[in-house]
């Protein structure tokens, strides 16, 4: 990861409870601390299963993010002045809503080979404790990357050379009262609807396993899932001719051309839903007391659901848990 572009600004409350902005007035140097921190924000972001992908909204292009990124790209705006902007909105938008951020806005630009990015984080700080030179435990204040943090990211080469498709992804804060106010910072549109195309994706998946010998179809699930998980932890569409080629024992021409002429996106990148595809391979459950995860292919095999009376029953159990069983029953 190349950083180009680092900046942060704090925004705080005053003594009345009303949000502050304290702006810095230059580009942090690129040094080690500062490209871990950034690896550990994206790594925070791109683990996300809820992130949104879509488009800047035309407002945003006339006078909004879109407009100052273009600003930014034609080098009649620094990324100093280009970052208060955008520091100036968010707090704009806070005094409106009555939202309250004890933390920062971080923004850095990343250059990768001929790729170009923008990320944006609104990052808040809690109270942890360390134990200090003196052996005494002691309050410090870190940055939660949890699910308070907000993240943003545009993928500028795909933006600037006009491809279409989703340039914009972003994950929303889960906090109470936060969760619409990065939509409105960034003037987020047309969002796509992730969940949908991998239902349709999979079932042209489980159509094309029919074809496949018996004993290959669990292999060739598990490669498409890992496969497309991977391309979603790097915040990347899947291209269907580049699924094809990772896939062992499957004719990759064959593979490719049926799934062209069968998905509704016609054989162009795809942006596929995490969870969904797990699903597809392993079902899991969890409640306070009890914990259930099997693979799919067991379903009507080993384990069998009754929906009248929402029973699972298993045969055959592993032997680490029939050897619990058993020693349970004998006591």
């Amino acid at each position: 990861m190349a950083i180009t572009h680092c900046i942060t600004h704090q925004i705080h409350p005053d003594e009345s409870g009303a949000p502050v902005l304290r702006l810095r007035a230059s580009e942090l140097a690129v040094d080690e601390p500062l490209e871990t921190l950034a690896a550990d924000l994206k790594w925070a972001y791109l683990s996300r299963i809820n992130r949104e992908h879509g488009r800047f909204s035309d407002e945003s292009l006339q006078c909004g993010l879109g407009h100052w990124l273009e600003q930014l790209a034609g080098e009649r705006q620094d990324f100093v002045g280009f970052s208060e902007q955008l520091a100036q909105q968010l707090l704009q938008l806070l005094l409106e809503q009555g939202g309250e951020l004890r933390g920062h806005l971080i923004l850095f630009m990343e250059q990768q080979y001929e790729q170009q990015a923008v990320y944006l984080f609104v990052v808040n700080q809690r109270i942890a404790n360390r134990i200090n030179e003196r052996q005494e435990v002691e309050p410090v204040l870190t940055l939660d990357f949890g699910a308070s943090m907000m993240a943003l990211k545009v993928d500028l080469t795909q933006w600037r050379d006009g491809e279409g498709g989703a340039y914009l992804s972003m994950s929303p804060s889960r906090s109470k009262g936060m969760a619409e106010l990065l939509q409105q910072l960034v003037g987020f549109s047309a969002g796509v609807d992730k969940a949908a195309a991998t239902r349709d994706f999979l079932e042209r998946i489980e159509t094309f396993s029919q074809k496949l010998p018996e004993e290959q179809v669990n292999d060739f699930r598990s490669q498409v899932v890992g496969y497309c998980v991977e391309q979603d932890l790097q915040d990347a569409p899947v291209a269907i001719s580049g699924l094809s080629q990772a896939l062992d024992g499957v004719d990759a021409a064959a593979f490719s051309s049926y799934l062209a002429d069968h998905l509704p996106e016609g054989g162009g990148p795809l942006l596929l839903d995490r969870r969904s595809l797990q699903r597809y391979v392993k079902f899991a459950g969890r409640e306070r007391d009890l914990a259930i995860s099997f693979s799919s292919h067991q379903l009507n095999k080993r384990v069998h659901y009754q929906a009248e009376t929402d029973t699972l029953s298993i045969t055959g159990l592993p032997k680490m848990l029939r050897s619990q069983l058993l020693g349970h029953v004998e006591e």
